[in-house]
């Protein structure tokens, strides 16, 4: 077989696999592979192999779906709750925007989808917070971490500039995405700004932040604690060095230096 006929047999068991109505691979399968330029021995295997094509098909679509519904576990309870998450992945698989060969970048690939199309998005307008929170959440339990720090002092100097461990994140919503479940998967309207962190677990922790604490966890990664407290009018800095203090005896900030 030529590498065009094999090229061919893979684009046509691709489209097999995820295009989003089987009926022709159920009721034609050789018309389906003739449509796709398959030779006469090819479109007569289909013919005869159609039942396991189907259960190709099946296989293939379980463990593309299998990382999203893992990942974005409350995003499936809401459209669930509505009887669309079957249609959703149906159109997401349709889409074909995967690109990466690597099952765990399929979560990303649909929140991509959601975010390209609008899928759901006039029904639910938090839909892509709520997913981009629940990969959030896993990018932090499952960060590979990074090189460690020095060890440093217990408490912050002013003059330092403060290090966040590799998986924290730092993130602002407009809807309380954060306090969903499977049970309540519909978040409270309302700006929170938050910190996630691993904890010594390797469990991913939600802290909420005041819009002061989450601008000086931002500046002072880059002009020191000083400086952005100065920057930011924040004149009375002890209540945010103790804090500061928190965040790295949990783990949220690597150091300062």
């Amino acid at each position: 077989m030529g590498e065009e006929s094999v090229l061919a047999l893979q684009r046509t068991l691709v489209d097999a696999a995820l295009m989003a109505d089987p009926g022709a691979l159920e009721r034609d399968p050789a018309g389906l592979a003739a449509a796709h330029g398959l030779a006469g021995g090819d479109q007569s295997a289909f013919l005869r192999f159609r039942l396991r094509l189907m259960v190709y098909r099946n296989m293939v679509r379980s463990d593309l779906i299998e990382p999203v519904e893992t990942t974005c576990f409350v995003t499936q309870a809401l459209m669930e709750g509505a009887g669309l998450w079957d249609e959703c992945l149906t159109a997401f698989l349709a889409g074909r925007t995967m690109q990466s060969p690597f099952y765990r970048d399929l979560p990303a690939a649909f929140l991509g989808w959601l975010a390209a199309t609008g899928w759901g998005q006039d029904r639910w307008p938090f839909l892509l917070q709520l997913v981009h929170c629940e990969l959030l959440s896993g990018l932090v339990t499952h960060h590979p971490g990074g090189d460690p720090m020095e060890p440093s002092q217990a408490h912050p100097r002013l003059s330092d500039r403060l290090v966040l461990a590799a998986p924290t994140q730092l993130v602002t919503y407009g809807y309380q995405v954060h306090r969903v479940s499977r049970e309540a998967p519909i978040p409270a309207p309302g700006t929170v700004h938050l910190i996630a962190y691993r904890d010594a677990g390797g469990v991913a922790q939600w802290m909420e932040l005041t819009p002061a604490t989450a601008a000086l966890l931002l500046a002072a990664q880059r002009t020191g604690i000083g400086q952005a407290a100065l920057d930011l009018g924040l004149s009375d800095l002890s209540e945010a060095i103790e804090l500061l203090a928190d965040f790295q005896a949990r783990g949220a900030i690597q150091g300062f230096g």
